[in-house]
């Protein structure tokens, strides 16, 4: 029984710890974490549940001074849900070793818009007499308190409470930045409003509904009172939205949102002009992570400075102590001072990347050299220092700074060029103790920061972090992670692992942690085969299977090489479009694998172990190292990269012919092709086919044909799903012959005998789609297949 193993806790932790287990059993699908530092947080999708619970160890829970000591705990808990734009709670759990209870917050939300104090931290949040005394006296506040050997009665009393209460997030001054711009994008259709207007439009939208709201009568219009018919991409969209946010606010919370039209104009106006925004409700989870890293007083211990501050976004809704903030732009202070941003901080203009150490504030210069503890807090440009940052904004040294000068001539590499690490350098020049940043996560993963790491590390040691997709601050894809990090004095021996954090409905969970494995003392795949030979020759220029480059720039290849494998850069980010084989020369300056017999199997290797992994935000950055031939699965792996690399989207292999390449012509043969000259001639014989049969007869088997059925037959050591792709194909390829006779063209050269999976696949798409389509299921199932070994091997780390 619950009771009887309740009788043995030791403590809080472990009354914690056995609810947790007993609510995930009864709720089954439930999952909890700890938001804003609560004892937990619940949800359980299927019975649509958001928990809040708090944990005593043995407290009288019968007693009403108890009672409302850990509600006034929760109702602050509950204001930094509010706070972050998160998703409120449904219910309030509280539980200890002999009793529990259970009630809706929404008998505590009235307490949310009360003028309290609440900087205080809700473990204190008992010693607000004003709370508690409204508290006290709440007769709408009755909760019904159950043993804990009824505990399952408590269970149903929440699942009671849940059923038909409908929660709407509030939309704060915190996060309406965030929601304007989802209005702006998911609800608004095509209209001639300013910012400015907008701005006003929305918050009016919130503030007087009865004066703005979808029109009864015309589809897809809303009615303003000041601005006429607005288009709306759909009336439902209007609806939608607001049955996810509050629509109704009380007239302290109205005037609130009203104060800050200024502010929401002012960002979004940033934000359109590509410049970087980090939302509120990131900006708060930096805070907390800081929190755990330097204590919750940091903001008063440590001197703070933000050398990108911009108009204050990581600042200005906190106060600190002792604050120092500079921008390159001096209008972002006066739009800061007349918007009262941090007015306890000294504001000055200084261009980081340029300016010397002597315009800094002899304030700052004196904390610095005496050795004070500083957190440096900051969000730099992410671009390459050419005057083409997409997010941030470029130094005024133009396409060079005095710091990627000095970063140049201490050898740096590509290092130098980036704008976030050409800041983190100079913090670390500057011997400042601290730092929490911003960034890409590159400088802890490429072969090209390995300098950088080096020095970067023997100073810095990684405390914490969490990675989130980009899309939450600009107006790019998911391809990408946005790396927050926290460094303090010390040396980094380890790679970093960092939490992976999602942004669900505006709550903020954590989903997984992730390695960011460096190159450091690691050999990286792209040093597996010499990229370059001596005597490359001239040679047709392909970017793709039938497009040839007419140029004077990029690389022939050598004599004794048959194909140019294109594998670019050394992590997954490149891997779509950055990675190819074409079989012949190419313009691409970087990545370039001559291939040969010699080293045939190994660049099948590097294609396959690239294009098998599909890019993510979260896998971006993830770096290629050289596998461990000893494994037991390599041999396979090996011979089976050879079927991928013949039939996938990127294997650009073709067979030209009489191509015209700097006035000459040219013939371009496909040794990747894996049928018989033989075979070919036959099936041309049996249908007439004179210019294909033409084409081979005076020709010889090719390299991959010679390879699978030859001397060496590595078609017997084919795994059965290799073979069953390898065997569609050749079916596929005798199903076709005669359309293809027909198909054929001087665009396509479908009539070369030797025609590549670039070539043959426009024909099997156009006249056999159903047998096309279940070859393409047949590669897959391989890839599916295939895709583990690819860590199991050691080419990616986990």
């Amino acid at each position: 029984m619950m009771s009887k193993t309740l009788l043995a806790v030791l403590n809080e932790k472990d009354v914690e710890n056995y609810y947790r287990q007993y609510l995930t059993k009864k709720f089954g699908d439930i999952v909890f974490n700890s938001p804003v530092k609560c004892d937990g947080y619940g949800e359980s999708k299927k019975h649509g549940i958001r928990l809040l619970c708090e944990f005593k160890d043995d407290l009288d829970l019968t007693l009403r001074v108890n009672q409302v000591k850990v509600l006034a705990q929760a109702v602050y808990y509950i204001k930094k849900f509010e706070i972050a734009g998160k998703v409120l709670p449904s219910v309030i759990f509280v539980g200890d070793r002999d009793e529990c209870f259970a009630i809706h917050t929404n008998d505590v939300f009235k307490y949310l818009s009360m003028e309290l104090d609440w900087s205080i931290a809700p473990s204190n949040a008992h010693t607000n007499l004003a709370l508690v005394n409204e508290l006290m006296f709440d007769k709408t506040i009755n909760p019904f308190v159950f043993n804990v050997e009824d505990v399952d009665k408590c269970i149903e009393k929440i699942k009671e409470l849940t059923e038909g209460v409908k929660r709407l997030i509030p939309i704060t001054p915190h996060n309406i930045t965030e929601v304007f711009k989802h209005f702006e994008e998911k609800v608004l259709g095509k209209h001639k409003l300013t910012t400015n207007q907008l701005a006003n439009l929305f918050v009016q939208i919130l503030v007087n509904p009865s004066d703005n709201f979808y029109h009864p009568k015309k589809k897809n219009i809303l009615y303003t009172k000041s601005h006429g018919d607005i288009s709306l991409k759909s009336t439902q969209a209007f609806i939608s939205f607001f049955s996810h946010f509050a629509s109704e606010y009380s007239p302290k919370q109205k005037e609130h949102l009203t104060a800050v039209v200024d502010r929401l104009v002012q960002d979004v106006t940033r934000r359109k002009q590509g410049e970087f925004f980090t939302p509120t409700i990131w900006v708060d989870k930096a805070h907390e992570y800081i929190s755990s890293v330097f204590g919750e007083d940091w903001k008063e211990k440590y001197v703070v400075w933000d050398p990108a501050w911009g108009t204050g976004n990581l600042t200005r809704d906190y106060k600190f102590k002792e604050l120092y903030v500079s921008t390159l732009v001096y209008a972002d202070i006066e739009t800061a001072n007349q918007m009262g941003y941090n007015p306890e901080a000294v504001k000055f203009q200084y261009d980081f990347l340029n300016d010397p150490y002597e315009y800094l504030p002899a304030g700052l210069r004196k904390a610095i050299e005496s050795g004070r503890q500083i957190i440096v807090l900051m969000n730099p440009p992410y671009g390459r220092a050419n005057g083409e940052s997409k997010l941030g904004t470029i130094s005024k040294g133009g396409t060079t700074t005095v710091v990627s000068e000095n970063m140049k001539n201490e050898k740096y590499g590509s290092a130098s060029s980036q704008l976030y690490a050409q800041f983190l350098y100079r913090v670390m020049k500057l011997k400042i103790s601290n730092i929490c940043v911003f960034s890409k996560s590159l400088y802890k993963t490429s072969e090209s920061y390995k300098k950088f790491r080096k020095e970067f590390y023997s100073k810095y040691k990684f405390d914490s972090g969490f990675l989130f997709k980009c899309s939450e601050f600009a107006d790019v894809s998911d391809s990408w992670a946005v790396d927050f990090s926290i460094f303090s004095q010390g040396v980094q021996k380890n790679d970093t692992v960092m939490d992976v954090l999602f942004n669900e409905n505006y709550l903020i969970q954590k989903n997984s942690e992730k390695v960011l494995t460096s190159t450091d003392n690691r050999k990286t795949l792209n040093n597996w085969i010499n990229a370059e030979k001596t005597e490359v020759v001239d040679f047709p220029k392909l970017s793709s299977a039938l497009s040839v480059k007419e140029t004077i720039y990029g690389f022939g290849k050598p004599v004794d090489c048959f194909a140019t494998l294109v594998s670019n850069a050394n992590n997954v980010a490149k891997n779509a479009n950055s990675v190819y084989i074409v079989n012949g020369g190419v313009g691409e300056n970087v990545g370039k694998v001559y291939v040969s017999n010699d080293n045939f199997l190994k660049a099948s290797c590097i294609f396959t172990s690239r294009k098998l992994i599909k890019g993510d935000w979260i896998n971006d950055k993830d770096e290629y190292f050289v596998p461990n031939e000893e494994k037991e699965n390599f041999q396979s792996f090996s011979i089976d990269s050879v079927i991928i690399s013949l039939f996938n989207n990127s294997s650009e292999q073709s067979s030209l012919r009489q191509i015209t390449y700097k006035n000459q012509l040219w013939n371009i043969k496909n040794q990747f092709f894996w049928m018989s000259k033989e075979e070919m001639m036959n099936l041309a014989n049996q249908n007439n086919y004179t210019e294909l049969y033409n084409d081979a007869r005076t020709d010889s088997d090719r390299y991959v044909h010679n390879l699978l059925f030859g001397e060496e037959r590595i078609y017997d050591e084919l795994s059965s799903e290799a073979k069953d792709v390898l065997n569609t194909a050749t079916e596929l390829v005798r199903l076709s012959i005669e359309m293809r006779r027909n198909f054929a063209d001087d665009h396509n050269h479908l009539n070369s005998w030797d025609a590549g999976y670039a070539q043959l696949k426009l024909l099997w798409k156009e006249y056999f789609p159903e047998q096309f389509k279940e070859f393409r299921n047949k590669y897959k199932v391989l890839e599916d297949k295939m895709r583990p070994m690819v860590y199991e091997l050691g080419f990616l780390k986990k």
